[in-house]
């Protein structure tokens, strides 16, 4: 029987992809409770609303529904809606490690990718945000596979139907898993066409079309079938809600009735979060900051110093080659690196840039939409990698020349123990028993609230994750914001975390309400409405 011996860039891609599939299982095994809020009154409320078959609640049009659709698949077995939601965003984990490895490929050895394939696996906020039921490991997901079919499609000339249909199959997910995905679509097959079109005018004739073709009608057919999602259950034809209306709103179209397309609210709420003049250095230098901190600092540094490195080491080569030609009589200080030889390992060409733009085009969706949320920016962790790489890279082959072997080995043992302290960094989040307290104190108070009205709706701030395990209704739609609560009344019950002072205040001398006595652990403060006693 034929046996195929592994190499050592296969060995690493194993490794990686088992301590992704170790990290995901560790997760819901030992799954205490929903860690942030944009899960629990947002994905993990749809997700059980479509697990009940409550589809007006499950579907919204302007909120991304592709991980609470495939949520649907582990609640039919019988998983509880919280733990679904996390599954899918841990399968979604787990797949983007072979694709940052063929991804690094198109640029690196085997090793290296690998390698670097391993450094994505144990970054702690990669972790940390991907085994949490959040919709950020499928964009990282789709856009990491994105990249990788848009330089495969390049390099074969763009005649592989395949790739194109897989290219845009992944811009397709990457449109439907976060409603801003589709401007990073447009950006990589915009990126993509040029590419075509710089080949045309390379090689001085037409290549082929129907490929590129065959993406765009990948992807359409999955924003056709959003839309006719959001038809069919929530009454508009529209990929997006949220995004239709905010460009009806920047271009000042009105409604037939003559009012703004844009509700009030929204733009209200726009208005709101627009930096003041004064402050538009202090919100860019914000958006960098959260680019760099998204990015994880190790890796950054590291990318920083591949960049310097590679751009050092090629200035060193060519005064290398020029002194072979002319005999010059000096040269800088980069020739004396092993051989002048540094960037040989690296493959150089053009796509290189596509990453860049990515990075960049992101900051800038996030910019215009005012959202600075640094997990938003993950996606550079695997976009820099490859200059993550390359300095771990040169720091190897630096060492394997000048270091005996054993402190190579010291040296490989200290790596992995760096790897393990980021991978227990990662899952201490998720699987602390700090999560478990909102889930206690949102079962107490729901226990309390169903056996004195069963139909009673709740009113609560978007940060309150106790709502959820509560199972009581929600007083306010998914998408808008808590109202003024010195005098909203449309409620039952007002769920108020004890750290929120300002809402506390506003509450306690509300002569319509009255607190119903909580155990001292509890995590939230119960109001009922008098009147509707």
């Amino acid at each position: 029987m034929f046996r195929h011996k592994l190499s050592a860039a296969e060995w690493m891609l194993l490794a990686a992809v088992l301590v992704g599939a170790f990290i995901s299982l560790t997760h819901l095994i030992f799954f205490n409770g929903i860690a942030y809020r944009d899960t629990a009154n947002v994905y993990a409320a749809m997700s059980r609303a479509l697990a009940a078959g409550a589809y007006a609640e499950a579907f919204h049009p302007s909120i991304p529904s592709l991980n609470v659709l495939l949520s649907r698949i582990f609640t039919l077995a019988g998983m509880a809606p919280d733990v679904a939601l996390s599954a899918v965003s841990c399968i979604f984990f787990v797949a983007a490690i072979p694709f940052v490895y063929l991804l690094l490929k198109r640029f690196l050895p085997d090793e290296p990718s690998a390698f670097g394939a391993v450094l994505f696996a144990c970054t702690p906020k990669i972790i940390r945000f991907s085994c949490a039921g959040l919709l950020d490991s499928g964009k990282l997901f789709f856009m990491v596979a994105a990249l990788y079919c848009s330089a495969r499609l390049i390099q074969e000339k763009f005649r592989s139907y395949g790739t194109a249909v897989g290219f845009g199959v992944a811009l397709g997910g990457l449109s439907l898993v976060r409603s801003e995905g589709i401007g990073n679509a447009c950006v990589l097959f915009g990126c993509t066409a040029l590419f075509w079109m710089w080949n045309v005018w390379r090689e001085k004739r037409l290549l082929p079309v129907l490929p590129l073709l065959t993406t765009v009608a990948a992807w359409c057919v999955s924003l056709l079938e959003r839309a006719w999602v959001n038809w069919r259950f929530c009454g508009r034809f529209v990929y997006d809600a949220r995004i239709h209306d905010g460009l009806m709103f920047l271009f000042g179209l009105k409604g037939a009735d003559g009012a703004p397309i844009m509700p009030a609210s929204v733009a209200d709420e726009i208005a709101k979060s627009a930096p003041e003049r004064e402050s538009a250095l202090a919100s860019w230098l914000e958006l960098i900051r959260r680019n760099i901190v998204g990015n994880y600092e190790l890796y950054f540094g590291f990318a920083v110093a591949g960049v310097v490195l590679l751009i050092l080491a090629e200035f060193g080569r060519r005064c290398s080659a020029s002194r072979t030609q002319s005999s010059a009589a000096h040269c800088p200080a980069t020739c004396v690196w092993p051989d002048c030889d540094v960037p040989d390992f690296v493959k150089w060409n053009p796509f290189f840039i596509v990453l860049f733009v990515s990075v960049a085009c992101n900051a800038v969706i996030f910019k215009l939409s005012q959202f600075h949320a640094y997990r938003y920016f993950l996606l550079n962790v695997p976009l820099f990698m490859v200059f993550t790489v390359m300095t771990c890279w040169w720091f190897w082959r630096w060492a394997v020349k000048l270091l005996p072997r054993p402190l190579l080995h010291v040296g490989i043992a200290a790596v992995l123990v760096i790897l393990a302290l980021q991978i227990q960094n990662g899952v201490e989040n998720i699987i602390s028993d700090d999560t478990r307290a909102p889930v206690r104190s949102g079962q107490a108070v729901g226990e309390i609230m169903h056996s004195e009205r069963p139909d009673g709706r709740v009113l609560f701030r978007y940060a309150c994750i106790e709502w959820y395990y509560s199972g009581m209704k929600r007083a306010m739609p998914i998408d808008t914001l808590l109202p003024d609560s010195r005098t909203f009344a449309g409620f039952d019950y007002f769920l108020v975390r004890k750290d929120e002072d300002d809402i506390l205040s506003n509450v306690e001398v509300r002569d319509d309400l009255r607190e119903i006595p909580l155990a001292e652990e509890s995590t939230v403060r119960l109001f009922r409405k008098i009147e509707e006693e």
